[in-house]
């Protein structure tokens, strides 16, 4: 059953209030919201939910640079259009590989690109009523496709405000850098430290992506 979401979500208006909500934790954070400026997260709400799953599923594991390069390949492909699921479905295995797509990742996209083909997927419109929950239940049995994976959708594609990546590596790493930690801290307790950071844990996590 479709319900709608519990969660903010990521406006103009939203990122004044998350800037001052985040800047009233600490002095570590109010420093780093200054030193950084204004959020600037690109929201693309644009994308079918099977396009933001496959775009994710191409950055998984990757540096920026690197990733960015992999997807601009895979553009080209379809003249710098992001194709459909029939043409990714139908696509030579070569060249998916020639983008430098590993062997699992290209199973995973092909798998997700059926997926919508066959209608089991919630379109644009549908995935907007849904809770994390729901959505977390339809993607992860999807082999390939992650807790990580999921977050990025959720932020980025649906611009759900209090969403925290706490596996990814630049977030723990940028953390414990913002809090001078003697070591890089783990998953668990950045979920631990992060309930501070509510309703905005999706922007208190761009905020840390920025930290060099």
């Amino acid at each position: 059953m479709l319900t709608m979401p519990e969660k903010k979500l990521i406006g103009k208006h939203e990122l004044k209030r998350a800037e001052k909500f985040l800047s009233n934790i600490d002095l570590d954070w109010k420093q780093l919201i200054q030193h950084i400026g204004s959020c600037r997260i690109k929201i693309n709400t644009s994308y079918e939910p099977y396009q933001a799953l496959i775009k994710s599923v191409i950055f998984q594991q990757l540096n920026p640079k690197a990733a960015n390069s992999i997807y601009e390949k895979f553009l080209n492909i379809f003249q710098k259009n992001f194709p459909t699921a029939e043409q990714i479905f139908t696509m030579d295995n070569d060249q998916l590989k020639n983008c430098g797509l590993s062997k699992n990742k290209m199973s995973c996209i092909q798998n997700i690109a059926e997926l919508h083909i066959q209608n089991k997927l919630p379109n644009k419109f549908e995935i907007q009523k849904m809770t994390e929950s729901e959505i977390k239940h339809i993607f992860q049995p999807i082999k390939g496709v992650g807790p990580w994976t999921i977050d990025m959708l959720l932020i980025f594609n649906l611009g759900r405000a209090d969403i925290l990546p706490s596996n990814d590596l630049a977030l723990k790493i940028n953390y414990s850098k913002l809090k001078k930690l003697p070591e890089r801290i783990n998953h668990e307790d950045l979920a631990k430290h992060s309930a501070a950071w509510q309703p905005y844990r999706s922007i208190a996590a761009w905020y840390l992506w920025q930290l060099n």
